[in-house]
């Protein structure tokens, strides 16, 4: 890759909401997901400022925003281990196979490891080959004595029980 068409990964801006909620519209529709209900002021709301939910780097090439990472923060007490999950990881199909991913990648774990984090937690659709291979490709393997759930918050709060 030439200088002009080298990656900058930089932490998410305000103005970078709009092409990042354009990016996560196409990774819904790349796994089948339903269109995230989101805007540009949900993402700058959430991910901005001291009290932001996630944080959000953005890989840009040629003067242009062409993939993004989301992360936010988890920790363990009973193992008192930080970690990072990777809640999003997306890089536009032009700009697939140019190293943008990887570098997203190791942005984000250098991220993890200066928030003191010895791993990065995801999950993937076991349907998703392509991010299967790109994963394993950077050392990932699938933690098989863990599963993940998920329950309505609003459900459980409410007492409601199946």
């Amino acid at each position: 890759m030439n200088e002009p068409d080298a990656i900058i990964i930089r932490p998410m801006q305000a103005e970078d909401a709009a092409p990042i909620v354009e990016m996560a519209r196409e990774l819904a529709a790349a796994v089948d997901d339903p269109e995230p209900v989101l805007d540009a002021d949900d993402l700058v709301r959430d991910g901005t400022g001291a009290e932001r939910w996630f944080d959000c780097l953005v890989a840009v090439a040629a003067g242009v925003i062409v993939g993004y990472a989301m992360m936010c923060r988890g920790y363990e007490a009973h193992t008192a281990k930080r970690r990072v999950w990777l809640s999003d990881l997306y890089v536009r199909k032009q700009a697939r196979q140019m190293g943008v991913g990887r570098t997203l990648m190791t942005a984000v774990a250098r991220h993890a490891m200066a928030q003191g984090c010895d791993a990065i937690y995801f999950d993937l659709w076991r349907s998703n080959r392509a991010g299967k291979s790109f994963y394993e490709s950077l050392g990932a393997a699938e933690v098989a004595d863990l599963a993940i759930w998920r329950f309505s918050s609003s459900d459980i709060a409410a007492g409601q029980r199946r």
